[in-house]
């Protein structure tokens, strides 16, 4: 009888996790951060383009960068798709736990600015102004 209360006790700990499931439906490379109610960041993960992954306050070993505290409630989380070069693509409030949040559900822009090559940024920088029709020409009389 002892076994079979430890067995039912074990599944009663993942009722208390708090959890939400990312899609990257865009065609940019996004990160994804969510944001407890009190504007606490508790995750944080880059996302390619068609890339989907769940994120829990239960989880210990993922590739999700957490902080999270169980200490008070979060719910409900605020989702925002940050663009990997500059910008914001999306944010999503009022995320409930086991919600499923897509990029382009969420209002904002839906678009990200290309980040610039490395041959156009050197040209940029290292642009340098010729002055040949500076100099002073020779009036022949």
């Amino acid at each position: 009888m002892k076994k079979f209360l430890f067995f039912l006790l074990i599944p009663s700990g993942f009722i208390f996790a708090d959890g939400i499931k990312l899609f990257n439906d865009s065609p940019f490379e996004l990160t994804a951060i969510v944001q407890s109610a009190d504007g606490k960041i508790v995750a944080q993960k880059n996302f390619a383009p068609e890339e989907q992954s769940t994120w829990s306050t239960d989880q210990t070993s993922t590739e999700w960068t957490s902080s999270f505290d169980a200490s008070s409630s979060y719910t409900p989380y605020t989702v925002i798709w940050r663009c990997s070069y500059e910008g914001y693509y999306s944010v999503c409030t009022d995320v409930a736990a086991g919600a499923m949040v897509t990029a382009h559900s969420c209002p904002g822009a839906k678009y990200c600015k290309p980040k610039p090559k490395d041959d156009q940024k050197n040209n940029q920088n290292n642009k340098k102004t010729s002055c040949l029709s500076c100099r002073p020409k020779k009036i022949v009389k």
